[in-house]
């Protein structure tokens, strides 16, 4: 039992997440490492297999870089949030986690602190520092055949239209909040299922998902006539209200995530990995 006070202490909250970072620094340091490998590849990889200036102009000034870029960010986020509680994998990690001195709720916020929000943080600097090694590669060897493009602002990765209107507006803001509730989502799975949780937490969202979909449709055939319902939902979409109940449903999965994550991790101990006990 951790009989250490469970109220917030700053001092005991620096140590636990100095002592986080020490003790996992070659992991979270290779990580990053591998998310900028990875991004310097396809950015340099992206510039190089373009053949006219035109068609390098487009596509490496135009969204194909950002959209690309997020669609890594969605999966680098899940992956690393499933890594927050892998220490529970076993008992020398338990007994080290659950019988440091400092709170329940200062080891939750810590690991919180590092593999959610820092990896956002991290993920976009790596984006940045990338792209600039790309110019910096590829500038020596630029002529008026082969344009290597300035830099690309990935803080814009949201913003999906330069004349954004009801629908873009609330398509960007509702892939940022679905963004979010996927990485909590990850971060209760890693609570959950220490062991293999990236793999177990996409699998339990993918059948839920996929029965609720068919649930869905089930629905749709037996009271409404599907392409009157197809008409009405193109236009819902339109009206940009889609994107607002799904920043809704994003938020509240968000939260209950958290929550949940909370109270299963409260209830861990050394002994035992099962979240019922």
């Amino acid at each position: 039992m951790n009989t250490v006070s469970q109220t917030f202490n700053w001092s005991r909250f620096v140590a636990t997440l100095r002592k986080e970072l020490v003790e996992n620094r070659r992991a979270i340091l290779f990580s990053i490492i591998g998310i900028y490998a990875l991004l310097t590849i396809i950015m340099l990889l992206g510039n190089l297999t373009q053949h006219t200036p035109n068609e390098i102009h487009v596509i490496m000034t135009g969204k194909v870089p950002q959209l690309l870029v997020f669609m890594i960010f969605t999966v680098v986020v899940c992956v690393m949030s499933s890594m927050a509680f892998k220490g529970l994998t076993t008992k020398a990690g338990r007994t080290s986690l659950m019988m440091s001195p400092s709170s329940s709720l200062e080891k939750y916020i810590v690991n919180f602190l590092i593999y959610v929000v820092a990896m956002f943080v991290l993920f976009f600097a790596c984006a940045q520092l990338a792209d600039l090694t790309r110019i910096a590669v590829l500038k020596p060897f630029e002529d008026k055949n082969f344009v290597v493009p300035g830099p690309i602002n990935f803080l814009n990765i949201f913003n999906l239209s330069a004349q954004s209107n009801d629908m873009t507006q609330w398509m960007a803001i509702s892939m940022f909040i679905g963004t979010i509730a996927n990485a909590t989502m990850y971060f209760l799975g890693s609570v959950v299922w220490p062991r293999l949780s990236v793999l177990k937490t996409f699998v339990t969202i993918f059948i839920i998902q996929s029965v609720l979909i068919i649930l869905f449709v089930v629905f749709i055939n037996m009271f409404s006539d599907p392409k009157a319902f197809g008409m009405w939902f193109t236009k819902y979409m339109r009206s940009g209200a889609f994107f607002q109940l799904s920043c809704v449903i994003s938020t509240v999965l968000a939260v209950v995530s958290i929550a949940l994550s909370w109270i299963l991790f409260k209830r861990k101990d050394v002994v035992s990995l099962k979240w019922w006990k």
